[in-house]
């Protein structure tokens, strides 16, 4: 009789036993990246002005309007550029890390029609003076204009 009380015990511990743990909600890294980021380059009489206007609309996932504003001078003249890059599928990966790998059709002043893939692995990190930057290098690559592939690292700074 011990027996049985024990068994039919154990059988109904078992059967209150709570099988259905919660999963963890899956955490959004993209809010901590939100914001707007500048930051200005000198390359080979070319002057460029960066800004990333980031924003998030899906769980882990970034849009950044990526504009650059460049003065390019040439010996007699100087011309003002600017591109705009919009990017709209970038991985949140960690929390403060992101992946663009995207091909992008780039509005422009100047010239034609360009296409063109970003990608580079970016981090957020609070520099010396206190102040959050995501450092990057970015790769522009498969120009339709043909231009060569560029790597270029960026430190944009929050504003």
């Amino acid at each position: 009789m011990k027996k049985l009380i024990f068994c039919c015990l154990v059988v109904l511990m078992g059967a209150c036993k709570d099988d259905k743990k919660d999963p963890e909600p899956e955490v959004d890294y993209a809010k901590d990246l939100v914001g707007v980021y500048e930051t200005t380059t000198v390359e080979a009489g070319v002057s460029s002005n960066h800004k990333w206007e980031v924003t998030t609309e899906v769980k882990n996932q970034l849009n950044i309007k990526y504009t650059k504003n460049s003065k390019v001078s040439v010996p007699g003249s100087t011309f003002d550029v600017t591109q705009e890059f919009p990017l709209v599928a970038v991985k949140a990966t960690a929390q403060d890390t992101f992946e663009i790998n995207e091909k992008v059709d780039v509005t422009q002043n100047v010239g034609g029609a360009l296409n063109v893939r970003l990608s580079g692995i970016g981090s957020r990190v609070v520099n010396g003076s206190g102040v959050p930057q995501i450092n990057i290098t970015l790769k522009f690559s498969e120009s339709s204009a043909g231009a060569a592939n560029v790597e270029q690292y960026l430190e944009f700074k929050k504003k």
